[in-house]
């Protein structure tokens, strides 16, 4: 509820509507986790050329529907109508579905990086970029 709010006030949390409800919803913005810094990009790109996606949600009434393929390409997009020469997302090792669907949609694991990633330590973080 903090992570939402926090990006509310920022001004960075987009949601997909349908039906009258939140189907789902991530955080857009410039901000890179710490971590990233660890990570040899292949795509190069100063921070203000990189579009981020924190924190992607899918309703689960509207998992299988391609909500989440809809959602990733309005990023896609957005940085592309931005100048964004780099598309950056990180995701839990443990999330095979976000996983796979990143791969399906040309997203290139570069790195997974051991981290406390809010507040839960032993994460492994994966490290996803794709050019614009």
């Amino acid at each position: 509820k903090a992570t939402a709010l926090g990006a509310l006030e920022r001004d960075d949390l987009y949601v997909c509507e349908g039906g009258g409800k939140i189907l789902a919803s991530a955080i857009i913005n410039k901000i890179q986790v710490d971590v990233y810094a660890e990570c040899d990009w292949k795509y190069k790109a100063s921070d203000d050329e990189v579009l981020v996606l924190h924190t992607l949600t899918v309703s689960p009434d509207s998992a299988g529907k391609g909500t989440g393929k809809a959602f990733i390409s309005f990023y896609e997009n957005l940085a592309k109508n931005s100048g964004c020469k780099a598309l950056r997302i990180d995701t839990n090792e443990k999330n095979t579905t976000a996983r796979n669907l990143y791969k399906k949609l040309g997203y290139r694991e570069a790195k997974i990086v051991p981290c406390v990633f809010n507040n839960i330590p032993d994460v492994h973080l994966v490290l996803l970029e794709k050019e614009v």
